[in-house]
């Protein structure tokens, strides 16, 4: 087991660091660290996960030299962004409060934010999509075998997808809307939690965003403000739903995993798990893909 304080030590330098547990994310455990008077998050991921928070780390660096608050990973003695032995980075606190996205404002912020890291990492027509998300729908992962339903609509959304020719950026993959951070002191809205960051089609985090934000009637100030700030095209907004039944058999899948392989972490247990699944097909089943 990481032993977070001696980590910090040992590979940063912090010592007699105060060290507190948080309610880390779905796939990573997460302490606030207080040390000299300056605050950071610790983040720690299984081995399978190093990859996607090395990818994240990578992300994370690059957008905050463009300007952007991120949540910086600090570098340890070494250099090193990620800690690889320990599964461990060590990122800069971000001030503010998480946003809920129910308000006008804060959907507003949210889109502004997003948008601006689209356009910001080198927007262009990207491959075919059948090449995006090969790791995250494949009929071999643990558990998607198990559920007839979710084969068939993997099947249906990739025949729907994987022809179409789209506008591609970096992504966060998973903008929550408590990934946003305001500053109400400052105005500026950061986007943490960038574990998993990858390049991709834009839409992809557009139907991330509004599936979170519960749907695209709810998601409507977020949209408008999207399609004035970000790089895509109307046409391309058009294959919204599309990308929508596409995220939610991402979302499906995922669950799925974490059923079949009696994964709790992230404070998550199998009833929450379950619930994640059937969350998904319900949501699928209202985009019109039928699971039955």
């Amino acid at each position: 087991m990481l032993n977070t304080r001696e980590a910090l030590s040992t590979y940063w330098g912090l010592e007699s660091a105060s060290v507190t547990p948080l309610n880390g994310g779905m796939n990573s455990e997460t302490w606030l660290v207080v040390h000299e008077g300056s605050t950071f998050v610790a983040k720690s991921v299984s081995r399978d996960g190093l990859a996607d928070l090395v990818a994240g780390a990578e992300a994370a660096t690059a957008l905050a030299e463009a300007g952007f608050v991120t949540g910086r990973p600090v570098p340890t003695r070494n250099g090193s962004i990620v800690e690889l032995t320990a599964g461990l980075a060590l990122l800069e606190h971000v001030p503010g409060r998480e946003l809920e996205g129910e308000s006008e404002d804060e959907q507003r912020w949210i889109a502004r934010t997003l948008a601006g890291v689209h356009m910001a990492s080198d927007p262009a027509t990207g491959p075919s999509t059948s090449t995006f998300g090969v790791d995250w729908l494949s009929p071999a992962m643990p558990g998607v075998g198990d559920h007839r339903w979710l084969r068939s609509a993997i099947s249906a959304v990739r025949r729907e997808t994987d022809g179409l020719t789209l506008t591609w950026s970096l992504l966060h993959t998973d903008p929550l809307p408590g990934a946003f951070i305001h500053d109400d002191r400052t105005g500026v809205t950061g986007l943490i939690d960038w574990a998993g960051a990858r390049r991709g089609p834009v839409l992809y985090d557009v139907a991330s965003a509004v599936m979170y934000l519960g749907g695209r009637e709810h998601a409507s100030h977020f949209l408008s403000t999207y399609e004035t700030d970000g790089p895509l095209t109307t046409n391309e907004l058009a294959h919204l739903d599309a990308f929508s039944r596409f995220r939610e058999v991402v979302q499906g899948a995922y669950f799925a995993e974490r059923l079949a392989t009696n994964d709790l972490t992230g404070g998550i247990d199998h009833a929450e798990n379950e619930k994640g699944l059937s969350d998904a097909r319900r949501r699928l089943e209202a985009l019109g893909t039928s699971t039955a």
